[in-house]
């Protein structure tokens, strides 16, 4: 065999591997799926994506895969798969037309959310509705559905306050600089609530973003990562969420 054919079939193979129920996998790397998350260290068993740090741990694990964890800013995550920097975004994206890329596909739906705000218990007399927001401040994550409902919705005099992430989100509500955090009440599949929080914070002002309809998170997967998709299909399908 020359060395050109030889280059070539190893490219070929290169990032293949056999799932769990026989199927190949390629990858961006041998043997390794690589995802895009927000933080490198989920804030503790409430943070969603401890939930689905844990959720494709099981997956990757099944499927004989390492997992490589590539911390990114939220706002426009989902585009990383369709350009080949990862095998799968799992940053907690909703399945928003407008964020569909030619390269990548959305996954299977995995969790459904309504949104929120979260306040302190102390302020819950007084703070049930965005409307009550006027002369204070509310967090965001730029790029999140959280700041898009939060800027159609808050009526004139309403503070948003907008940052990369929600570690330094909580960070600042921690510290008083905020009156409320822009987020989400979520759903297992079947209507179950998954706690998000302790009794240190309430949620107010539960609504669906889109009235009627459900704002399902979904992961965004590589068109080139082949077999990907189908094998992790299968596995939400078997899977509850959260682990």
């Amino acid at each position: 065999m020359s060395f050109f054919r030889g280059a070539v079939l190893a490219a070929l193979v290169q990032g293949t591997a056999a799932s769990a129920d026989g199927a190949e996998v390629r990858t961006l790397s041998p043997g390794k799926l690589t995802v895009a998350v927000t933080t490198a260290s989920p804030l503790g068993p409430f943070d969603p994506q401890s939930w689905i740090r844990r959720y494709l741990e099981r997956f990757a694990h099944e499927q004989g895969l390492a997992t490589a964890w590539v911390v990114v800013p939220f706002a426009d995550s989902w585009v990383l798969a369709s350009g080949d920097e990862v095998d799968l975004v799992a940053t907690n994206v909703a399945s928003f037309p407008e964020r569909a890329r030619p390269g990548a596909t959305f996954s299977a739906p995995f969790l459904y959310e309504r949104r929120a705000l979260r306040i302190q218990p102390r302020d819950g007399e007084r703070l049930a509705h965005i409307d009550d927001f006027v002369g204070r401040t509310v967090g965001v994550v730029r790029g999140t559905a959280a700041e898009r409902d939060v800027r159609r919705r808050a009526p004139e005099g309403v503070r948003v306050v907008a940052t990369a992430a929600f570690p330094e989100l909580y960070a600042e509500f921690a510290a008083g600089r905020l009156d409320a955090v822009a987020e989400a009440e979520y759903y297992a599949l079947d209507g179950r609530v998954i706690p998000s929080h302790g009794p240190e914070v309430m949620l107010v002002d539960l609504h669906d973003l889109n009235p009627g309809a459900r704002e399902e998170s979904v992961f965004v997967v590589r068109d080139r990562s082949v077999g990907l998709l189908a094998v992790l299909n299968r596995f939400i399908a078997r899977t509850p969420f959260p682990p």
